[in-house]
């Protein structure tokens, strides 16, 4: 339990020039020896699948998103346990700029992730009886000529067009793909 306790609040610290989505998921893959699936997505994986929602956030950033996929004891003849999470390694708010005050805070935006990740070590650790999948979205949501503006329309994987309002909204559109992902 220690380490995967230590594992989450190791990755929540890491400051957003160390851990960004690509780091992020290559800190993911060392946990195969632990027994874990893992796949990861790349930025061109993730256009061919289709998730603009989740790609839309992440155009203003220079650090390419990523989705990371989590398996463990994986039964054909049962449905599995789902943990989703957001992993915004640093989120500034987008074009809908954040105040300054506090926005070095804006690197524990991947916690849910964090909890993800710690979830299922802990899982692999203790040789959990359950089959368990584990799915978490990596962007940075930065301001840039690229980044999405409020007003922008997404598609999102499930097909709904979403409008973004506000680009400090991020978390839904990340969520909104990877749950219909995981669901599919």
């Amino acid at each position: 339990l220690l380490k995967s306790i230590n594992f989450c609040k190791d990755l929540v610290s890491e400051p957003a020039n160390i851990l960004n989505p690509v780091t992020y998921a290559e800190k993911c893959l060392s946990l195969k020896k632990l027994g874990l699936k893992i796949k990861i997505l790349d930025l061109k994986q993730l256009e061919k699948i289709g998730m603009k929602s989740l790609l839309s956030v992440s155009l203003g950033s220079i650090n390419e998103p990523r989705v990371v996929i989590f398996e463990w004891n994986i039964n054909k003849n049962s449905k599995p346990i789902v943990l989703v999470g957001k992993g915004v390694t640093f989120d500034t708010g987008g074009i809908s700029l954040k105040p300054s005050s506090g926005m070095e805070e804006m690197i524990f935006d991947m916690a849910g992730s964090a909890v993800v990740v710690g979830s299922m070590i802990n899982a692999a650790l203790n040789k959990i009886n359950k089959s368990l999948i584990g799915i978490i979205g990596l962007v940075e949501n930065m301001p840039d000529g690229k980044a999405q503006r409020p007003g922008d329309i997404v598609k999102s994987l499930s097909g709904q067009t979403i409008e973004v309002l506000n680009t400090d909204a991020e978390g839904r559109l990340i969520l909104a793909d990877i749950l219909t992902y995981v669901q599919k």
